[in-house]
């Protein structure tokens, strides 16, 4: 096991954690039967069936008692030896297990699991789980009891390099979200028999298709096992639902010293800006939404500004922005810019025009006053510094914890 990630944790914390749950892992291995003895590798027992059913036509009533078999599994847990694991180096961990517990059976497939009460226990999670609602620590308290777990089966060919493995975690709060994995480890795995035949263990599941295309583009994970500082970035979620945070709607009429929002009004809120204020836990977010003004509009058309800002612990994590015309708009551009942070430190940074919408293949020509305007706009809140956008953040953030 070469790198193990989670979000909201510093790398500081990350590497002590890692190794503490990884060392206490069990193997359990499945044996399935060659050959179906009964009372050895089989059992048959009698099921009772209400109804005969026919597909596609109907069931009627027919209470019976019918035989079924079933393959009698035989599970073999081993405890890990670490045989290496200095700090900032892969760990290795060796299971001793049978080649066969009995008499006609041969090795099917394994689960690594290792208890996450370590994880569950570093003070920025306990507090989390402290301030979820009674229901919300109820649904975690049962999480918090699952083991992490990778399923191990053989591969179908062998390959040299290290695999990312998605271990899905989720936060005390229950946050999905459309990134990367929330936590992820790079393992790679074989399996060793007496006869000196050693077979390649992988792990089955999937990863998205966009993050998958990523990886194959980054030969070093394969090689190193270390993971790729643009996975950990977008291991944070994109944004907050209010399914998982506490949610608070408000109408704000914004002040002189917020000059990109002052004077503007939402369509359904013309008292002034509409402001979501989304927490949970240590992440805080704020989204504002208003017409961005006459200004700024193409053939009639007043662009909807929106833009969310996240915070975690206090610090940015994600800004996003948009400029977007709406319906029957599809010859004009919209326009987004967005800003990352991991640590408080600036890692990506992106302001265009782009497509109104995934039918529009080609991004329209900006060829409006409105339009160039929006993009100036944008470039403008990049060029800021990093001091300078999370002040104009935390007053959002203020105006819309003081809403009516």
């Amino acid at each position: 096991m070469a790198d193990t990630s989670i979000a909201y944790l510093d790398e500081s914390t990350q590497t002590t954690l890692w190794p503490q749950i990884w060392n206490h892992a069990d193997l359990v291995a499945y044996y399935l039967p060659t050959e179906g003895i009964e009372g050895e590798a089989q059992k048959t027992r009698p099921r009772l069936q209400l109804f005969t059913c026919w597909v596609g036509t109907t069931c009627i009533p027919a209470p019976r008692f019918e035989m079924e078999s079933s393959l009698i599994v035989h599970k073999v847990t081993a405890k890990a030896q670490v045989l290496q694991g200095a700090a900032g180096q892969p760990l290795k961990l060796r299971f001793e297990l049978p080649e066969a517990p009995a008499p006609h059976y041969y090795f099917s497939h394994s689960e690594l699991r290792a208890p996450a009460n370590a994880l569950w226990r570093v003070p920025m999670f306990a507090g989390w789980d402290r301030e979820l609602s009674s229901d919300g620590r109820r649904r975690f308290a049962w999480q918090r009891k699952q083991p992490l777990s990778i399923a191990l089966v053989l591969a179908e060919k062998d390959t040299v390099g290290y695999q990312l493995v998605d271990l899905g975690v989720r936060t005390p709060g229950q946050l999905d979200h459309y990134g990367d994995p929330l936590a992820a480890t790079t393992m790679r795995a074989s399996l060793s028999g007496p006869d000196g035949r050693v077979r390649q263990l992988s792990w089955p599941g999937q990863l998205s298709q966009e993050l998958s295309q990523r990886l194959l583009a980054s030969p070093d994970l394969a090689r190193t096992g270390r993971i790729p500082a643009d996975l950990k970035r977008n291991q944070f979620p994109e944004r907050l639902s209010s399914f998982h945070a506490k949610e608070r709607i408000s109408t704000v009429v914004m002040p002189n010293s917020t000059p990109r929002w002052h004077g503007l009004k939402h369509y359904n809120a013309p008292e002034g800006v509409l402001l979501v204020l989304m927490q949970s836990g240590p992440i805080a977010q704020v989204e504002l939404m208003a017409e961005a003004g006459t200004e700024r509009a193409i053939e009639g058309n007043v662009p909807v500004k929106r833009e969310t800002w996240m915070f975690f612990n206090g610090k940015p994590m994600r800004y996003r922005g948009q400029m977007q015309y709406g319906n029957n708009a599809d010859h004009m551009p919209d326009t987004k810019w967005r800003v990352d942070w991991v640590d408080g430190v600036r890692l990506d940074a992106m302001a265009a025009n782009v497509s109104p919408s995934f039918l529009v293949k080609r991004v329209p020509d900006c060829r409006w006053q409105g339009c160039r305007d929006n993009l100036a706009e944008a470039k403008a809140q990049l060029a800021a510094s990093d001091a300078q956008l999370q002040s104009e953040g935390e007053r959002y953030l203020r105006l819309a914890r003081e809403g009516n």
